[in-house]
């Protein structure tokens, strides 16, 4: 015990630094080595529920509220599931699919092919309203490809007021990864940026233990007496090698760290993309596709009514007038 004691007394700026080193250690493995060990077996969860959902069958409902509950555990993984739930869209029909596809393709089709008939007799010019009225009056292939596509129109219609019977599909407006980010999902919840400097702490605590050792090595080294410059010396060496020491330490777990902090991060950051892969799969995000289409048709819609209502109002100006 007295040696221990002496030993303390004549080390304790080594024994600082090496009771530094410790709690840096022991605060990474607590504060980033665990929790990111942690988050690993969430998203594993996480993961394989999703990818027993992308393997059922393409009608199966899929429950929001259960995927919510039994594959985001973290609240990182919550937060980004609600923004990402609220750009879902119900996907009751498909778009080319069933009795509202067919609807739908007929309207596009007689549109295209009623307004191609009338670029061609105006050599691509310039049509207002009223022009394309009378074009569709004078002319019997005109008049009955427009009665044809107010039909359509009517059925078309028809069908998008009426229910529809839900298939259980879900369809996201983009993609999984702008609300599943690495940032959010793994840096965030790690704070990998601030343990990203870690090694370079741990590097710099070994140097500042060797300097340490060197000064008071040499504050300690006492030239008057030639009879104690051996011992002396033999203690500045002691002291150096021991700094020494503390330093290669301190290096060496900056290595291991900084081998460690890599790899865990990587992991997680390929089980995040792996989760996003899972949501698309499930999802199957159109990037605004479908709801391009839809504008485009309900515009051709809206043209047809025009004209149809500028039709009444003509026929009923006569009669208005004769009154």
């Amino acid at each position: 015990m007295p040696d221990l004691m002496h030993h303390l007394a004549i080390y304790w700026h080594l024994w600082t630094v090496c009771a530094v080193i410790g709690l840096i250690a022991l605060h990474c493995i607590t504060r980033f080595v665990v929790p990111a060990l942690r988050l690993k077996t969430q998203l594993e969860l996480a993961n394989a529920n999703l990818k027993q959902l992308t393997q059922q069958a393409a009608d199966t409902h899929i429950d929001l509220g259960q995927i919510q509950k039994a594959s985001m555990p973290t609240p990182a993984l919550q937060h980004a599931w609600q923004q990402y739930a609220n750009s879902l869209q119900a996907h009751w029909q498909g778009a080319h699919s069933g009795p509202l596809g067919a609807a739908r393709q007929r309207v596009s089709q007689l549109s295209r092919a009623f307004f191609a008939q009338m670029n061609l007799q105006t050599d691509e010019g310039r049509l207002d309203i009223s022009q394309i009225e009378h074009m569709a009056q004078s002319d019997a292939q005109m008049t009955a490809l427009w009665t044809e596509y107010n039909q359509a129109v009517e059925a078309l219609q028809q069908l998008e007021s009426a229910p529809q019977a839900p298939v259980g599909r879900w369809q996201a407006s983009s993609h999984a990864e702008n609300y599943f980010t690495e940032q959010a999902i793994v840096d965030s919840p790690l704070q990998t940026h601030f343990y990203a400097h870690i090694p370079g702490i741990l590097t710099g605590v070994g140097i500042i233990g060797t300097f340490t050792g060197l000064i008071a090595g040499l504050i300690g080294f006492d030239v008057s007496n030639p009879e104690r410059v051996q011992a002396e010396l033999s203690q500045l060496v002691q002291t150096v090698g021991h700094a020494f020491l503390v330093s290669a330490l301190a290096i060496t777990l900056a290595m291991v760290f900084t081998w460690l902090e890599k790899s865990l991060l990587t992991g997680r950051y390929r089980q995040v993309e792996m989760l996003q892969q899972h949501l698309d799969t499930l999802f199957s995000p159109q990037a605004g596709a479908q709801q391009v289409e839809r504008l485009t048709l309900a515009t051709e819609m809206q043209v047809g009514l025009s004209l149809k209502i500028l039709q009444q109002l003509r026929q009923a100006a006569p009669a208005a007038r004769t009154r």
